[in-house]
C-alpha cells in the first residue's frame, strides 16, 4: 500500500492504513519535521478520526521509513514560531502539542513511535509519548543516521509546554529525566535503551518489514 498524504504543510503527513491499523509518516523539505502549530492541529485531527473509526494500533515515524529508509524523527518546535509566543498566545499552543501528546497515549489503542537520527525538544516529547518505542540503529556501513535524543529547552530558555516534564520521569525515573532536562545529554540508541527510554533497537532496513508486523500483531520484541 503506498502511502497518501493526508495533511500537505510545512511539515506534512503521510498515512498508510488498513482496517484497524495506521502508520502516520512525518515528512518536511528539509527533513527535520519540525512541529508547527499547523501540524499539531492537524495532527489532534487525525488521532480523532483513527480513533473514531475504530484503530487499534498506530504507528509514527518518519514518513520515508514507510517505504525504504528515513532519517530525523523531529527537531522539535518550530523556534521561530516560539519565539512570537507571549502569555496569551503560549497556553494554546501548549495545548496543541498536549492533546497531541494524549492520544499517544489513549488506552484504547496501542501507540508505536520509531524515533531516529534528531529527536530534540518538542521531538522529544513527541517520540517518548509513544506506549512502545523504538530506535533505528545507526547505518553498520556508515555509522550514520544513529538516533541523538534530547531536550535542550532549558538550555535556550525555553520552558517545554508538550508534557514532556511529566511523561519522563513516568518512564525515566527523575534521574533519566534530569540527565535530558537538566544535564543537556545526548542520547545514542544504546544509552537511550539502558536507561529505558526505547524498547528495542531496529536495523534501518527491517524498519518497514517490523513495523507492519507490529502492526499487524505479529512481530516479535528482540534488541
Amino acid at each position: 500500500m503506498t502511502p497518501q498524504t493526508w495533511y500537505k504543510g510545512r511539515t506534512s503527513l503521510d498515512l498508510r492504513r488498513e482496517a484497524d491499523w495506521a502508520w502516520i509518516g512525518l515528512r518536511s523539505g528539509d527533513g527535520l519535521n519540525r512541529l508547527h502549530s499547523d501540524l499539531l492541529v492537524a495532527l489532534d485531527r487525525l488521532f480523532i478520526e483513527l480513533r473514531w473509526s475504530g484503530i487499534r494500533r498506530v504507528a509514527l515515524s518518519g514518513a520515508a521509513w514507510m517505504t525504504g529508509r528515513g532519517h530525523h524523527f523531529s527537531a522539535g518546535a518550530d523556534l521561530p514560531e516560539v519565539g512570537t509566543l507571549d502569555p496569551v498566545s503560549a497556553e494554546p499552543f501548549s495545548r496543541r502539542g498536549q492533546r497531541v501528546m494524549a492520544h499517544l497515549l489513549w488506552p484504547g489503542w496501542r501507540s508505536l513511535t520509531v524515533i531516529s537520527g534528531v529527536a530534540m525538544g518538542g521531538g522529544c516529547d513527541l517520540a517518548l509519548h509513544g506506549q512502545e518505542r523504538w530506535a533505528v540503529r545507526a547505518d553498520p556501513n556508515t555509522g550514520k543516521g544513529g538516533l541523538r535524543l534530547a531536550h535542550p529547552a532549558a538550555k535556550h530558555g525555553i520552558l517545554t509546554g508538550f508534557g514532556g516534564t511529566v511523561r519522563l520521569p513516568e518512564i525515566l525515573g527523575h534521574e533519566g529525566a534530569d540527565r535530558l532536562f537538566r544535564h543537556f545529554e545526548t542520547w545514542d540508541e544504546g544509552t537511550a535503551l539502558g536507561a529505558g527510554a526505547i524498547h528495542r533497537v531496529v536495523a534501518p532496513g527491517e524498519v518497514e518489514a517490523e513495523v507492519k508486523a507490529w502492526l499487524r500483531g505479529t512481530a516479535i520484541s528482540s534488541t
